[in-house]
């Protein structure tokens, strides 16, 4: 798959574009209720994050417009987590989500530097646009919470 984004990390310096991506929606459906840079800032200050090498946020651009973010995590066992992808809201529903997380699945390797073989997320039940996302990017669903909060999918190359 060629590389159709430029694909930045983040840094202060995007955050006013960032927080332009949290609109009603993004809030009700992410993590970052108290603004982008904020949940940034409280992964970078985990004890055992270690930015570009277990954190990425990653930034996908189409010349000078900003296509999304996503967000990602990897474990000590080599378990890669999604924990935000956002969609610039004019853009939403166009399929570019997916094809986020298509590119970044394929192009690992050249975009954080690390190769993705198994990943997971969770989505919350009313988002669903974000599971036709995950599942047109190659994600299974895997189950729900027992409390019915929140769903899992799980991608394996």
């Amino acid at each position: 798959m060629d590389i159709i984004f430029d694909w930045k990390d983040y840094s202060e310096k995007y955050s006013e574009i960032t927080e332009a991506l949290l609109d009603e929606t993004a809030i009700k459906n992410t993590g970052c209720d108290e603004g982008f840079h904020t949940f940034y800032s409280y992964w970078l200050e985990e004890e055992y994050t270690k930015l570009n090498k277990n954190f990425w946020c990653k930034l996908a651009f189409k010349g000078d417009e900003l296509i999304g973010v996503i967000c990602l995590g990897l474990s000590p066992t080599d378990e890669f987590t999604i924990m935000e992808i956002i969609v610039t809201p004019n853009i939403r529903n166009q399929g570019y989500g997916s094809k986020m997380l298509l590119e970044l699945l394929k192009n690992a390797y050249n975009i954080i530097g690390v190769e993705i073989t198994l990943a997971k997320a969770v989505v919350f039940p009313n988002n669903i646009a974000s599971q036709k996302a995950f599942e047109k990017a190659g994600f299974v669903f895997t189950g729900a919470h027992p409390d019915g909060d929140a769903l899992y999918y799980e991608y394996m190359k």
